[in-house]
């Protein structure tokens, strides 16, 4: 399934005679150990002996997909981000994600990010200033992901976070405004002094002028102090996201027990309950099995995120209500590469890293025209409406569309590949959507020292700041 974190296809496996041609961005040698699938590590077997009825007919190779789904590994490292793990910079990042003073319409980036909603806001296309182009997906464990948005056309985190700052439709903003808001507040700007030095002092505002006021007014080297300090608080925002990881899901404490052989020493974490073959019930188990083998959703939802971290195409129709008309990763790949905040560029930490070789080794083709990113499963069920353009909402609905393929067009524009209905039955589609459900994390409890994340800054919150969605966001043109 294609959706707002994770919503690919829900595809026949080759034996089931399913073509999958996933088109892959060529890059260099120095990358190679970024593109290596998230499925790849060799994981923890699971006993056969250990399989429950609903499972023991899987083949040896369908079992082990079923090993990788769990544990979640360790979130990779941010070279290009030097605070990216730095929790002075997560704390100040913390703030401005709840901001509404960034935007002139009291928009935040938690307005389109709602914790309550897995950090999505429940609406088919976001809504900011005006209505976005797409879903909003979900920022929880983001920082997981190689590429970031639905086409992929952020490398970062940091980087991504200008973009709906100054987007019209979204926040409808400007970096002079975004650094403003920071240098004249006297909290926020000892935040800022804490991890980054002393505020530049060429964009003070005197007693004559405000180089953040008037664009006029800035030379190259005031607009260069604000490219800085604009950076500086993108990374802050990045270290923040960096924090919002999901917890242990069912599916995690049922692997856990499938691996252990009294069903009880096993942990998915060191700081989870003991681990339960009961944490899924039949009907979840038998959609599990749909998804390891004759579902083939596992062919682009793989390994312990549920996702290969590439882009495909799956007939979904545009607007002209015949082929895909949104040119998605085609277009995202000439602005990664033109992007100035991109990891090979002047603002990145690292712009000799491999995921700098990455950007610069991206190569466009038509096939690429249409493609989306397969985004995560974990918590889908919590995340909906789905796909990028929201159409389907909810998960009855997209699990039927691939159980039936009503009103796709499969082949397309740019085939990537071919999709047969599944033929699942009502029975088989409510025991796969009984296992997607199964991923959805527990959110963090209070005490958790996860959960200060997961809602506004207790400053912001007792001052009765505005952190929500504004009345604005709805009425705006």
């Amino acid at each position: 399934m294609e959706s707002s974190n994770g919503r690919n296809g829900m595809l026949r496996s080759s034996e089931r005679s399913i073509v999958v041609r996933a088109t892959r961005a060529v890059a260099s040698l120095a990358a190679a150990a970024l593109v290596v699938a998230p499925s790849d590590a060799a994981p923890q077997a699971i006993p056969p002996e250990r399989l429950p009825a609903e499972l023991s007919h899987l083949t040896a190779e369908e079992v082990a997909r079923i090993a990788r789904m769990s544990p979640l590994p360790a979130v990779p490292a941010d070279p290009t981000n030097r605070w990216a793990d730095d929790e002075a910079a997560a704390e100040l990042g913390h703030h401005l994600f709840f901001d509404t003073r960034i935007s002139p319409k009291g928009v935040s980036c938690a307005t389109c990010h709602e914790p309550a909603r897995f950090f999505t806001d429940g609406r088919a296309l976001a809504q900011g200033v005006g209505t976005a182009r797409r879903n909003a997906p979900t920022v929880v464990d983001s920082a997981r992901r190689r590429w970031v948005g639905w086409d992929g056309k952020f490398d970062s985190l940091w980087s991504q976070a200008l973009s709906p700052i100054e987007h019209p439709d979204e926040m409808g903003s400007d970096r002079a405004t975004f650094v403003r808001v920071v240098r004249d507040d006297a909290a926020l700007r000892a935040r800022y002094e804490r991890v980054f030095g002393a505020f530049p002092a060429d964009l003070a505002r005197t007693a004559a002028s405000d180089p953040l006021e008037s664009s006029a007014e800035r030379n190259a080297a005031v607009a260069r102090s604000l490219d800085a300090a604009t950076v500086h608080l993108l990374k802050a925002l990045g270290a923040y996201q960096r924090r919002l990881l999901s917890g242990e899901a069912p599916i995690d404490r049922f692997v856990a027990a499938l691996r252990t052989a009294d069903g009880g020493a096993g942990r998915a974490s060191p700081d989870s309950a003991a681990p339960e073959i009961t944490a899924l019930d039949a009907s979840a188990m038998r959609g599990l099995a749909t998804f390891v083998s004759r579902g083939g959703c596992f062919q682009c939802h793989r390994g312990a995120s549920f996702t290969d971290e590439e882009f495909h195409t799956l007939g979904l129709v545009g607007a002209n209500g015949r082929v895909a008309d949104d040119p998605a990763r085609l277009a995202a790949i000439d602005f990664l590469q033109a992007n100035p905040f991109n990891a090979a560029g002047p603002h990145s930490d690292a712009p000799g890293s491999p995921k700098a070789a990455m950007v610069r080794g991206l190569r466009r083709s038509g096939e690429l025209f249409g493609q989306f990113r397969t985004p995560p499963l974990r918590g889908v069920a919590d995340t909906a409406p789905y796909m990028h353009d929201g159409r389907f909402d909810s998960l009855e609905a997209v699990v039927r569309f691939y159980d039936t393929l009503e009103g796709s067009n499969p082949v397309g524009h740019h085939g990537e590949m071919v999709l047969e209905p599944l033929e699942l039955g009502e029975a088989g589609r409510a025991d796969l959507i009984a296992f997607l459900r199964a991923l959805s994390p527990t959110p963090p409890k209070a005490g958790d020292p996860a959960a200060r994340w997961w809602s506004p800054p207790k400053d912001l919150a007792d001052a009765g700041a505005k952190t929500g969605r504004p009345a604005a966001a709805d009425s705006a043109p």
